[in-house]
């Protein structure tokens, strides 16, 4: 007979292998690499200059705050929001914020009638997004598996040449949800304007709320499970409606993980902007104070003006070149910390996805695909037939 009273008793407990999850908080201290923020800053160029050449191209002398002007605008005050209600614990800011981020960016620039630079410059953000982001999802995934530093040119290679991939993950479930709701659009031009068709339209609506549940659904899941898109093509190299596939099954398998997992790395990401920022406003303001200790003049006045958008002080030529210097050189230290939100990202959602995989099919950080391995498993490649060459 056993002891029904037996007692067990616990000598120690390894709090890193049981709660896994503060391993997210890792992305804030390898985000910090010098190569991946430069990678960040450079993804960062490009869709500023890109949003920056459609203002001067089609919205500038139309109204005045252009498409891309005022999507910064707003996209600061919603990461403003995020960061102050992560400081303050305060719910309801934090998640006013990631809905004004998430949603309301869209929506308003679908409400201003700029549905073309929401159509193809998010189009050019997907595409950029797959190139730098698939590098940095990349380095994480192998720093995690290897517990060393990544080098690039392996992550570069691998994002240039499944670039596809990384893009069609982005794409494909917008997509399907433009294909749905194209056909909505269709549905009532077709049979609610003609008369005696509209009859059958209104029999066949039935339908057409389907087909809206499908596509709130769709919308709902991908912005579930966007975090989990790239990581999940850089960790197992598959194809993009793979990864699709794979985040939502993880995530409908282990949803409370999931939740918990996206909580630590909103968590995360504002414990890490009030380091790096104080760190770099705290940089331009001994700086700047500094220099300008025993400086005459309005030249670096000047270039603070220009960086707040206020109206600066009147200078000759040579002072306004010297501010402008002074305001690109203090504008890259404010890029770097942009560029370290973008890495801790990419960073923090691989390890979330790793460590979703773990929980749903027990697999280790450590297993990922290598170079041999057969894309999108990790199996070896078959051995090449020799036969045709005999």
């Amino acid at each position: 007979m056993t002891d029904s009273n037996a007692t067990v008793s616990v000598d120690h407990i390894r709090f890193q292998q049981v709660f896994r999850f503060g391993s997210i908080l890792k992305a804030i201290g390898t985000s910090l690499q010098p190569t991946r923020i430069g990678i960040a800053m450079f993804m960062l160029a490009l869709l500023i200059g890109g949003g920056r050449l459609w203002d001067a191209a089609v919205g500038a002398g139309e109204e005045a705050h252009p498409p891309f002007d005022a999507t910064i605008v707003w996209v600061e005050g919603a990461c403003e929001r995020i960061a102050s209600g992560t400081i303050a614990l305060n719910s309801a800011e934090f998640l006013g914020g990631t809905q004004d981020l998430l949603w309301g960016t869209t929506a308003r620039l679908w409400d201003g009638g700029h549905m073309w630079f929401l159509l193809l410059f998010g189009l050019w953000t997907a595409a950029v997004t797959a190139l730098c982001g698939g590098v940095l999802c990349r380095l994480e995934a192998v720093h995690v598996a290897t517990q060393d530093p990544a080098p690039l040119d392996p992550a570069l290679d691998l994002a240039i040449t499944r670039w596809s991939a990384f893009f069609g993950a982005l794409l494909v479930p917008v997509v399907l949800a433009a294909v749905l709701a194209m056909g909505l659009i269709l549905f009532g031009f077709i049979l609610f304007n003609v008369p005696l068709l509209n009859i059958l339209g209104g029999i066949l609506y039935g339908l057409a709320l389907l087909v809206g549940l499908g596509l709130t659904l769709l919308i709902l899941g991908f912005g579930v499970c966007y975090p989990l898109l790239l990581p999940a093509v850089a960790v197992e190299n598959c194809d993009g409606p793979d990864a699709l596939h794979r985040a939502i099954a993880y995530i409908v398998a282990r949803p409370l993980a999931w939740i918990l997992y996206l909580i630590t790395l909103a968590l995360g990401l504002g414990l890490g902007l009030i380091l790096v920022k104080t760190v770099g406003h705290w940089t331009i303001d001994a700086t700047s104070g500094l220099v300008g200790l025993w400086t005459g003049g309005d030249t670096l006045s000047a270039a603070s003006a220009s960086l707040s958008g206020e109206e600066a002080p009147e200078l000759g030529w040579t002072d306004q070149w010297t501010s402008g210097l002074v305001a690109f050189w203090t504008s890259i230290v404010q890029w770097v910390i942009v560029g370290w939100a973008i890495t801790y990202i990419m960073s923090a959602s691989t390890r979330a996805y790793l460590l979703l995989r773990r929980s749903c099919d027990g697999m280790s950080e450590s297993h990922i695909w290598w170079p041999g391995l057969t894309r999108g498993t990790l199996a070896p490649e078959p051995p090449a037939d020799d036969s045709r060459n005999e």
